[in-house]
């Protein structure tokens, strides 16, 4: 969380929020997502404070807190909102090198935060042909991968043929830790996931993840 885990107060927290750039392909959908997390973020600060003086206080301001609704609001109201924006915006995919496919067109989204794409397979290949791996994985501009997604179809391939279609899917999934990554998605690639490449990719989500989570604490 924003505030929990800046270590510095609100303000340096509410600084990234603003900060966040909301002319990506995500455009403002990476930045109410932050604002949100940060808000939820320095309530709990708040009434973790507020318990170690005052237990009753503590409880009295997180019932006010909870009544306000703002938890309904942005996942019935404002979240929505921001995936309608998104209808029909295409992300640029790319298909690593050495994958026996051949992209139909770029994962496009849907008003749900949804993005689709699918490819046909290039050859006839064998049965080893590990289709069940090909997983697409979203990057920011500096390279660094953001999430991961799945293909939907793998199972309905064999035998495997050319001219066969496969379909892959990534939800739209911001969170307080990637909201600055998402605020500058790039592109997406469809690689295996037993590749280097995609480890490497796990290891950055999950580092981006635990250095969010320890920021303040050094």
């Amino acid at each position: 969380m924003f505030a929990a885990c800046g270590g510095g107060g609100s303000n340096s927290a509410e600084d990234e929020v603003v900060a966040l750039p909301t002319d990506g392909i995500l455009g403002e959908l990476p930045k109410v997502v932050a604002e949100f997390e940060a808000a939820e973020a320095a309530a709990s600060a708040k009434y973790d404070e507020l318990k170690k003086s005052n237990p009753d206080k503590a409880n009295e301001f997180w019932k006010e807190y909870i009544n306000q609704g703002n938890a309904t609001k942005f996942k019935k109201e404002t979240l929505p909102a921001a995936g309608k924006t998104l209808e029909g915006k295409e992300i640029p995919t790319e298909i690593a090198d050495g994958l026996p496919l051949k992209l139909e067109k770029n994962f496009t989204l849907d008003d749900k935060r949804e993005a689709f794409t699918s490819a046909l397979l290039t050859a006839d290949a064998n049965q080893q042909t590990p289709v069940m791996n090909y997983t697409p994985v979203a990057f920011d501009a500096d390279g660094n991968a953001i999430a991961t997604g799945r293909s939907t179809n793998w199972q309905s391939l064999y035998p495997i043929k050319e001219g066969k279609q496969m379909s892959f899917r990534l939800f739209i999934s911001v969170s307080d830790y990637d909201a600055a990554r998402w605020a500058r998605l790039q592109k997406i690639v469809i690689m295996d996931n037993k590749s280097d490449a995609y480890k490497q990719a796990e290891e950055q989500i999950k580092a981006n993840k635990d250095a969010f989570k320890n920021k303040g604490k050094e």
